[in-house]
């Protein structure tokens, strides 16, 4: 997940350029209170092409749609609204009032309820005995049955075993470790680190800079850490059967590959995209599906590096997604950036290029703040329910007085599920 205080920043300067945007959003503001609604929407549209999915853009595109007559722009902007946040208080703006009366205004307050309410079917398996480890990425070494969790405030990875407790398992990172994968034969386990502020002994110096470890898991030993100048999160990674490993970067829309034993810029995909976080194979292998914190899932095509984004349901945010895993046709995806949290499944059609169906597998679950990255063991899906991002202070010293001990959670992926 890449840390939400730098997310809209590097938005701003990847895309368009923050002082434009600035400026841009400025004179939006100028067109409002000078009542000019028609470049108050043009203005609102331009912005929310700039930068979609923020908060405060896609409220004023909703608004302006609404001071121009446009109740069905309006109406649908703010349904993206409500699936991406349910809290959004638009009722009393007189902004609307020419929509107020409309079913679709009413029927956009029902969703805001229904959307509160609460799905369960994963479940608690154990809580973790090193309280400030900070996981985000886990993984099963099925030949050894032992469970690895990186750290992001500790700089390392740990094994844990059934009742929780800890050991270290390899602390030579030199950053914050997210994601842990290891080959088919689990010879090797691959591993991404990047230095963020809520590391311990982090320095500015520091900052973007990321890297990628082979280790040997018989031995523990490190084989060879890959590196890459620039400004990079590296937040996850996916290696093939044949070894091909694949890396996704959140500070800049690309996708990175060891080839030839080299780290190399494999996808560049800063003209279309904005925040990637999950990545994960279909299962023959021949495309990549990455999630994109902002604008949904892309499909990568492994052979020609072709790429398509999947369209989304209306009754889904494509917002948010972090996790991303590959199951029996779907897609699992961790959404923590809505509000609230969920766990969605998509399924996808033979071709796998579309989704054609959805299911709420977890959704505001109290014990939810915030899972990020999953681990698919088999038909259950795991993942750690509830990491402390938000529990930094500007320092970024880590308050352990409000959070619990990392949450262990179980998702079986064939059982019968709850619903609403």
């Amino acid at each position: 997940m890449m840390p939400k205080l730098k997310l809209f920043v590097l938005l701003l300067i990847s895309t368009f350029g923050f002082a434009q945007t600035k400026a841009l959003y400025e004179k939006s503001v100028e067109a409002y209170k000078s009542k000019d609604y028609v470049q108050f929407l043009k203005l609102a549209k331009q912005l929310d092409s700039i930068r979609p999915a923020h908060p405060t853009f896609t409220y004023n595109l909703a608004s302006a749609y609404a001071l121009n007559g446009q109740k069905e722009e309006a109406l649908l902007v703010l349904k993206r609204m409500v699936l991406a946040n349910n809290t959004v208080p638009f009722e009393n703006d007189s902004d609307f009032e020419s929509i107020k009366n409309d079913n679709g205004f009413k029927e956009l307050l029902q969703l805001k309820v229904f959307q509160s309410k609460t799905i369960k079917n994963s479940i608690e398996k154990l809580r973790l005995s090193e309280k400030d480890l900070h996981p985000e990425g886990l993984f099963y070494l099925e030949k050894q049955k032992l469970w690895l969790s990186s750290s992001i405030r500790n700089k390392k990875i740990v094994s844990f075993d059934a009742s929780g407790k800890c050991s270290d398992w390899f602390t030579d990172c030199l950053y914050s470790v997210f994601a842990l994968k290891a080959d088919h034969d689990q010879k090797y386990l691959w591993v991404v680190c990047s230095a963020i502020p809520e590391m311990n002994g982090f320095t500015k110096v520091l900052d973007g800079k990321s890297e990628i470890l082979k280790i040997d898991i018989s031995s523990k030993k490190l084989i060879k850490r890959y590196t890459i100048e620039g400004n990079h999160v590296f937040g996850d990674i996916a290696v093939a059967k044949n070894n091909d490993v694949f890396i996704s970067d959140s500070a800049e829309p690309i996708i990175y590959k060891i080839e030839n034993d080299n780290l190399i810029l494999w996808k560049d995909l800063r003209n279309q995209a904005f925040n990637l976080q999950g990545i994960t194979f279909n299962k023959n292998e021949s495309k990549l599906f990455i999630a994109d914190y902002l604008k949904g899932i892309c499909v990568l095509d492994i052979k020609t590096k072709k790429e398509h984004w999947l369209e989304f349901p209306n009754e889904v945010s494509k917002k948010g997604i972090d996790g991303l895993v590959f199951y029996k046709n779907s897609l699992i995806a961790i959404e923590n950036g809505v509000v609230p949290i969920r766990i969605m499944r998509y399924k996808l059609n033979d071709s796998e290029t579309k989704i054609i169906d959805f299911t709420v597998l977890d959704n505001n679950r109290e014990e939810f703040n915030e899972p990020a990255l999953a681990a698919l063991v088999h038909d259950k899906l795991y993942f750690f329910a509830n990491s402390p991002w938000k529990f930094y202070d500007k320092n970024f010293q880590l308050d352990e007085s409000k959070f619990e001990n990392p949450k262990l959670f179980e998702l079986d992926l064939e059982k019968p599920l709850s619903k609403f």
